[in-house]
Formats: C-alpha cells, sequence, structure tokens
C-alpha cells in the first residue's frame, strides 16, 4: 500500500529481508488535523512514530491545566509513543497533538517490540531516541524552573525562527503562551516590552525578529 515508507527508516539498510516484509506489511499511515490529540496516556501506547508531513508538539499538563511544550517534532523526525518509553514515568500527564495538519508512519508497539528483539541496530536506534527525547523533557523543564518569561520568550521566538528558517513568525499570542507554560496575558505584555525594546515588530498576526543578537543576550 505504501511500497516506500519503510525506506526513510534510519534502520532500515540493517533490517533482513523477513524484517522488512514484516515491517511493510504492518505499518499505518495516520491523518490529523491541526488540534488534534495523537497521543494521550489514556489510550495506552501508539509505537514508532515518523512524521512525513507537518508537525506535533508533546506537553506536560500540570495539576493546574496549564500546558508546557517539551519538544516539538518536524517532517522526518521520530518518536516513541509507548508507554514503556521514558515519557512514561512521569508525574505529569503527557500529550501529543498535532501543531499542523500532518501525516504519520506508525509502526505499532507490538511490531515494533518483536524486530527491536531481534535486530540490534533497532534496539540502539530506540534507546537513542528515548534518550534525546529525556534529554528534551529535561531541557523543557529547566526552562520553566530558571528562566524568566522574557528569557522562554526569547527562547521560544530563536528557535522558531531557525527552525523556519525566518525572522517573519506568524504566530498568536495563544500558540505563544502553550508553547511556553504562560499565560497569553502576560506573552502580550512581554512582547509589548520586547517590541518597545526594538527587538521585534508586531503587525497583522506577525512577528518580526529586528535583533537576534540581542534576543540571544536575554538567554
Amino acid at each position: 500500500m505504501f511500497p516506500n515508507a519503510i525506506e526513510g527508516l534510519p534502520f532500515f539498510p540493517h533490517l533482513t529481508e523477513n524484517e522488512k516484509d514484516y515491517l511493510q506489511k504492518n505499518i499505518k499511515i495516520l491523518e490529523f488535523e491541526e488540534g488534534d490529540l495523537i497521543y494521550t496516556p489514556i489510550k495506552g501506547s501508539l509505537g514508532m512514530v515518523q512524521v512525513l508531513e507537518g508537525a506535533v508538539r508533546a506537553y506536560l499538563i500540570s495539576e493546574e491545566g496549564k500546558k508546557a511544550t517539551i519538544f516539538r517534532l518536524r517532517e522526518g523526525e521520530f518518536c516513541m509513543l509507548t508507554m514503556a518509553c521514558a515519557m512514561s514515568q512521569i508525574t505529569f500527564d503527557v500529550e501529543v497533538e498535532a501543531c499542523a495538519d500532518c501525516r504519520l508512519l506508525l509502526v505499532p508497539t507490538e511490531v515494533f517490540a518483536d524486530v527491536e528483539q531481534q535486530n540490534i541496530y533497532v534496539k540502539n536506534f530506540s534507546l537513542e531516541l528515548m534518550m534525546e527525547r529525556m534529554s528534551s523533557l529535561v531541557e523543557g523543564v529547566q526552562q520553566m524552573m530558571f528562566l524568566n518569561l522574557e528569557q522562554r520568550l526569547a527562547a521560544y521566538l530563536l528557535d522558531e525562527s531557525s527552525q523556519r528558517k525566518s525572522d517573519a513568525l506568524y504566530l498568536t499570542q495563544e500558540q505563544i503562551a502553550e508553547n511556553i507554560g504562560s499565560a497569553r496575558e502576560a506573552v502580550s505584555r512581554t512582547l509589548k516590552r520586547m517590541k518597545e525594546k526594538k527587538l521585534i515588530s508586531v503587525e497583522r498576526g506577525c512577528i518580526h525578529l529586528l535583533d537576534k543578537k540581542e534576543l540571544y543576550a536575554i538567554l
């Protein structure tokens, strides 16, 4: 059905013909619209996913219901959405949603586990991926604990600029607030101060980064 879908997997060259055939027969292609909930612990394990198109974000939810993004996945990136992964050991709830219309390659949990048990390259890929996501989690928590709002906002804007390869960012204040774990009103006030310092300009829903050197200096 999707003859070339598994060829983009990093461990593909190290799979046996039987493993390739097994994966090809069991993979799924999932499509989500912006805002759709992709993963929640209540739903249980999904498996290993690769973003084929679009983007997704994983976020923590505090007891007060506040959301804070811990990492985002863009085209070509991977994540293990399983109860056995490192994220399941967190006392906060972790959810994953589509932050743009997206298309995902899914290797179901039991299928990935079967191949992982037989292939050391797949096992190494899994361990490296979980360590990478745990590092993202720790970094996200550190930012919430030790960086003030202006620093978190500057870091987010610079990261978005780097990922999008553009200094013009079409973002709503609500989107920014959810991604940095703050309130929209607080984001609005901080953006206003940045604008007064001529670090950014804001017009027609677009934030233009005017002085990236000074934004980096905030961090």
